[in-house]
């Protein structure tokens, strides 16, 4: 039986009216989302070896979406270089794992390695899940996120786990470079248990969970005084957008990964000698939803 969880909301970092919000007017009314939701997509990580059908091990960002390129498998300041080989499904579980052994990519060294997955596929408006338990110590910074075709990411966990009771979700838009994020405690570490991360994405509202319960909203629309609308549907008049909220035709690439800090990293520094290696990051599934009326 799945345990109540308390949660604390520590600090919203960014805030609705703290950017320079637009006036919008809406000539229609804006519907509620209806339908139960449905399944569309899963990986439960059964069998032996990563799907390379449905996913690769690093960020595809050249021009042919190879590995060709130093940011590829290091991600920028990180302190790993991702391998393939630290990417392993066993036991109906992946594992991400981190090792302190240096390694070299495109010219680039690092102290460390680690692993990451990155979808061949982009998703649209639906309720992305993942089930995962993560490793405790100073500079493991795991994280389950989204990263768009047009300008959105949307982050559902990102955590330094020199606090294991604590996590970030986040809505940023990299076209103008803002950000939505708040950051929340929990009674027991991340490391303890599996537990569940839930994001629905709806064309007027983004939900985050843990296990089922709620923590956070962000809304596309709100009053002139920058107030969530949180009655459905929205309807027609003069409002406020949100201008971190994902475009309407924005499709959203899955990622989750294990990454190592350094001195230059936001949510940790450098591994400590009391942190342990080789520890991992367990994801038992990953599912996508999307409304049974949305076909």
């Amino acid at each position: 039986m799945r345990k109540s969880l308390n949660i604390t909301v520590l600090a919203a970092m960014l805030t609705q009216t703290a950017f320079a919000q637009h006036d919008t007017i809406l000539i229609q009314p804006v519907p509620c989302p209806e339908g139960e939701w449905e399944l569309a997509f899963s990986d439960e990580f059964e069998g032996d070896r990563l799907n390379t059908a449905d996913w690769i091990t690093w960020y595809p960002y050249t021009d042919d979406g190879s590995d060709q390129c130093a940011f590829c498998r290091t991600h920028g300041n990180e302190g790993q270089v991702f391998l393939d080989e630290n990417v392993v499904v066993s036991g109906g579980l992946l594992k991400i794992i981190a090792k302190k052994e240096k390694a070299v990519w495109m010219g680039e060294e690092r102290e460390h390695t680690s692993g990451m997955i990155h979808s061949r596929r982009a998703f649209g408006h639906g309720k992305y899940e993942f089930r995962c338990r993560l490793p405790e110590g100073n500079g493991y910074w795991p994280a389950l996120w989204t990263f768009g075709q047009i300008s959105a990411e949307i982050d559902l966990m990102e955590a330094g786990m020199q606090r294991p009771k604590r996590f970030h979700t986040s809505v940023h838009n990299w076209k103008i470079k803002k950000m939505a994020h708040k950051r929340h405690r929990l009674k027991t570490s991340l490391s303890d248990d599996f537990h569940v991360f839930t994001m629905e994405w709806e064309p007027n509202i983004i939900r985050f969970y843990i296990d089922g319960s709620e923590v956070w909203q962000l809304h596309r629309f709100t009053n002139r005084r920058g107030k969530n609308l949180r009655k459905c549907p929205v309807r027609p008049g003069r409002y406020r957008t949100q201008p971190v909220f994902p475009p309407e035709n924005e499709k959203l690439y899955i990622i989750a990964g294990l990454g190592i800090g350094t001195e230059k990293t936001p949510f940790t520094k450098l591994p400590g000698p009391e942190t342990v290696f080789p520890n991992q990051m367990e994801i038992d599934y990953f599912r996508y939803y999307v409304r049974r009326n949305h076909h």
